[in-house]
């Protein structure tokens, strides 16, 4: 995997973005904030509730999605006309609602001709829930959601937490990688045998091959979303 610096990616960029879980990243402000968008979407897992900010500190739009069992969740529709739009997912092995509530998000930004970025921290909680070769599918069909909408999408990994192998396996999705400084001793050093021999472990059985360079779908319906993504 070679590093890239998130001034040198050109938008819009799906970018995996590598470092300790433990750190905070410098590197997520700058993906965040070196492009200009109009819409801003954070993912985050948990079990608190996001602190939303006041709309009138808020430069455009911004959408909260809050993965985990949420004392406080609501099953109302968020309202996206808002400024500053919440949205929940209770269940974190959800990937087919998760992906869904991201689409929903990309339908009505699209809609209202915003520029969006996205911040999806992290890919480890995905891992957690689900098996690898699904949590890959997940990141694969949504990567190619939001590169179908022109969005600027960051994903936060630690490459320490996952074989060298599955780390390097997800970075074929994305058009760059970013490292922290504190990352780039564990950035891993997977042949492209190892990773074409793992992808071929994840394909053996299941209900469809995994392509890298699907086609992006860009009219693609929540119900098209979950369908792909369903277990």
């Amino acid at each position: 995997m070679e590093p890239e610096l998130p001034a040198e990616i050109e938008p819009p960029a799906n970018v995996l973005l590598v470092h300790p879980a433990h750190s905070e990243s410098d590197a997520c402000a700058e993906l965040r904030h070196e492009h200009d968008h109009t819409a801003e979407l954070r993912v985050t897992f948990g079990d608190d509730q996001p602190t939303e900010p006041d709309s009138n500190d808020v430069d455009g739009t911004l959408g909260l999605l809050q993965v985990g069992d949420l004392l406080h969740s609501t099953d109302a529709d968020p309202d996206f006309t808002d400024t500053v739009v919440v949205d929940s997912v209770c269940d974190p092995t959800d990937l087919s609602e998760i992906g869904v509530a991201v689409s929903r998000f990309c339908k009505h930004w699209t809609d209202s001709d915003a520029q969006i970025t996205v911040c999806f921290d992290s890919l480890d909680a995905v891992l957690c829930g689900s098996s690898p070769n699904h949590a890959f599918q997940f990141a694969h069909v949504l990567t190619n959601r939001l590169a179908s909408v022109d969005a600027s999408a960051h994903f936060h990994l630690d490459p320490t937490r996952h074989e060298d192998r599955v780390v390097s396996t997800f970075g074929t999705i994305f058009d760059a990688v970013v490292a922290d400084e504190d990352a780039e001793d564990s950035l891993p050093e997977a042949t492209d045998e190892e990773v074409a021999d793992l992808l071929a472990q994840w394909n053996d059985g299941a209900a469809g091959t995994i392509e890298l360079e699907p086609t992006p779908t860009a009219e693609a319906t929540d119900e098209d979303i979950a369908r792909i993504l369903e277990k």
